[in-house]
C-alpha cells in the first residue's frame, strides 16, 4: 500500500458516506493487521442498504472490510481474508471516530456488535 489510505465508512444510501485519511503510521499498522489476517477459500461481500463496513484505497489496492470477511482487490486478482471478531473493522472505526459524527458512530458501532 502506499504511504496513505484513504478509508470510508460505507453506512449511507444517497448521501455522502464518512471518510478519512490514515495517515502513514496508521496505513502500515492497517497494512500489519490486514497482513497478519488468515486466508479465506472465499466470502461474501453484502452490498445492501444501511451498514456496509469500510472501503479502504490505497495506490491500485482497495479493501472491503465487512462482518468478518476482509476482501482485498489489486491488479492481480482478488484474495478473501477471515476477519474473526471483526477485529480490523473495530479498528478502523476507532481511527474514524474525530471524523465521523456521534449518532453515526453509535450506529456503526451497534451493526458490529450483531
Amino acid at each position: 500500500m502506499a504511504d496513505n489510505a484513504a478509508v470510508e465508512l460505507d453506512i449511507f444510501s444517497g448521501m455522502p458516506n464518512p471518510a478519512w485519511t490514515l495517515q502513514q503510521a496508521e496505513a502500515t499498522e492497517f497494512q500489519r493487521r490486514l497482513e497478519a489476517l488468515p486466508p479465506a477459500a472465499a466470502g461474501r461481500i453484502d452490498n445492501n442498504l444501511g451498514y456496509r463496513g469500510f472501503v479502504v484505497r490505497s495506490g491500485g489496492t482497495t479493501v472491503l472490510v465487512q462482518r468478518g470477511i476482509a476482501q482485498v482487490t489489486r491488479e492481480g486478482g482478488t484474495l478473501f481474508h477471515t476477519d474473526s471478531g471483526r477485529e480490523l473493522e473495530r479498528w478502523l472505526l476507532r481511527t474514524g471516530k474525530p471524523f465521523i459524527d456521534a449518532g453515526t458512530f453509535a450506529l456503526a458501532e451497534r451493526e458490529l456488535g450483531k
